[in-house]
């Protein structure tokens, strides 16, 4: 039976069309409408006068119009309308269409005045014009599922048949059935849609995703990482987004009453490639603090900046930073380098025995640039020499003094580091020390030749292990030959029997950094 009514309606719409043909449901001046006065919408005729705007409702495009004598001043397609510019004092309009026909010599129903604008409701004969209203202010309305906006709705061109109204507003809504028929009154009809609560039809909704993803309901960021919001029972989607990740849709159901928690799939991360070769190949790699395998294999990554530490015992540590493009492969070949144990360029100190006649312990102080050492020492002396006797005049009878003595020195050496192995370096050296007495008191009241000193030219060689980075144990022969001595200091050493010519060796620990 709604079949057939359908039927008898569109039928009767056909032979309506055709018999009506273009009229003009209203034409009437818009009072505070000022676009035909206004710069930059006025319009002027022929003669310098302003036009009267004439704002056309129709729900076709395509006509031409004929304003008899006075002509046309000119048209101009909007969206929703169309402007029609006419000269004051115009009479009448004709307007055809090739599919609607025409309608001759339609007579303005009020007097045109230049600079005012006027509207005009335009029939083309396949239904009217209808106004549409809402029991609540400002609810969308829909037509046939169309979304015309929030009521009122003036001015909508409806074709005659069967048209379903819907209505919607927060926790309200309404619908309605309405028909336009051709025997209906050509005239703009009102219908009003009645609206009732809905809220018991409501449910209390909660979307999650991982990774603080944005979430897009109906085409809007409605959260981050979360959103809590209330939806009528039913099925719906949620997309969520991220920069460098493809969209992900979600769907889940809503049911009444009740609390709805829903897990939506996160965002896939673009991804990009990763191809690693390192030599020797059984370097050990971190990738962003976390292990990974490097032997040549492609891996699969997150697009983005990475950064990986190689490391393999015996060689230099290395970080390199990658930056990972979508659906592209960074290749990267890590040669390592093997550790220098004995550095080319260094600061170090440390300190020793210094084994020799009148040895010591000795601190030690150096710099290594481009493998040329330099080197300054000094040794406290701790070995006593054999017992000298002194002879002094105390007055009454000549006084015996005994007295051993200890020998400070400072040297100052030169030579070139040779890395022999990674472990072990040699470094000939020459150098200058100046070697001073200290005498030490054993019996007698005088002292004699405490503060002699020697001046001596050193030959010798450091030879360095290194059992650990910045470690080093090293022993170093020498042979200080006397440049300039004092006089006192050869008596002392003939008579507390130590030679003015000193042959030792150095041996200790430094650290180099």
């Amino acid at each position: 039976m709604r079949k057939l009514l359908l039927i008898i309606v569109a039928f009767m719409a056909t032979i309506s069309a055709s018999a009506d043909g273009l009229n003009v449901v209203s034409f009437k001046l818009l009072e505070t409408d000022l676009t035909a006065n206004t710069r930059g919408t006025e319009r002027r005729d022929q003669n310098g006068d302003k036009a009267a705007l004439i704002k056309i409702v129709s729900p076709e495009k395509g006509f031409h119009f004929d304003g008899g004598s006075l002509g046309i001043v000119g048209t101009e397609q909007k969206a929703a309308e169309l402007w029609l510019y006419v000269p004051p004092r115009a009479q009448k309009l004709t307007i055809s269409h090739p599919v609607f026909g025409m309608l001759r010599d339609y007579y303005y129903p009020v007097s045109i005045q230049g600079g005012r604008t006027y509207e005009m409701l335009l029939d083309i004969g396949t239904g009217r014009y209808a106004t549409i209203t809402t029991s609540m202010a400002r609810s969308l309305v829909y037509v046939d599922g169309e979304n015309l906006g929030r009521a009122p709705i003036y001015n909508k061109y409806l074709n005659f048949g069967r048209h379903i109204v819907t209505a919607s507003n927060d926790r309200f809504e309404g619908a309605d059935t309405i028909y336009i028929m051709p025997n209906d009154e050509k005239k703009t009809n009102v219908f009003n849609v009645e609206m009732r609560n809905i809220s018991h039809l409501f449910g209390d909704v909660k979307v999650t995703v991982d990774n603080k993803a944005d979430i897009y309901f109906e085409g809007s960021l409605v959260g981050t990482g979360s959103w809590s919001t209330q939806l009528r029972e039913g099925s719906y989607t949620v997309e969520t987004r991220k920069a460098d990740c493809d969209s992900v849709k979600s769907t889940f159901e809503v049911k009444r009453q009740q609390l709805n928690e829903f897990k939506a799939a996160p965002p896939i991360p673009h991804s990009g490639f990763l191809n690693i070769v390192t030599f020797p190949v059984t370097t050990t790699a971190l990738l962003d603090g976390k292990s990974m395998m490097v032997a040549g294999e492609t891996v699969t990554l997150p697009v983005g900046p990475h950064e990986i530490s190689y490391s393999l015992r015996g060689y230099v540590p290395e970080t390199r930073a990658y930056d990972v493009l979508h659906n592209e492969t960074v290749a990267d070949t890590i040669n390592m380098v093997p550790i220098s144990y004995v550095r080319p360029s260094a600061f170090y100190f440390g300190g020793g025995i210094n084994v020799r006649s009148l040895g010591g312990f000795t601190g030690i102080l150096g710099m290594v640039l481009g493998n040329n050492d330099f080197q300054v020492s000094y040794t406290f002396g701790n070995t006593e020499s054999k017992v000298a006797y002194w002879t002094s005049n105390s007055g009454a009878a000549d006084e015996i003094n005994r007295i051993t003595y200890k020998m400070n020195s400072i040297q100052v050496k030169y030579g070139y580091q040779i890395a022999l192995m990674r472990r072990i370096g040699f470094v000939p050296q020459i150098g200058w020390s100046m070697n001073q007495l200290k005498g030490v008191q054993k019996a007698g009241t005088k002292m004699y030749g405490d503060g002699a000193s020697q001046q001596a030219l050193t030959i010798g060689a450091k030879l360095l292990f290194v059992p650990t980075q910045h470690v080093y144990l090293f022993a170093a022969p020498e042979l200080g030959i006397g440049l300039k001595s004092d006089e006192t200091f050869n008596k002392i050493a003939e008579a507390a029997g130590f030679s003015t010519t000193i042959l030792g060796v150095q041996a200790g620990l430094i650290l180099a950094f």
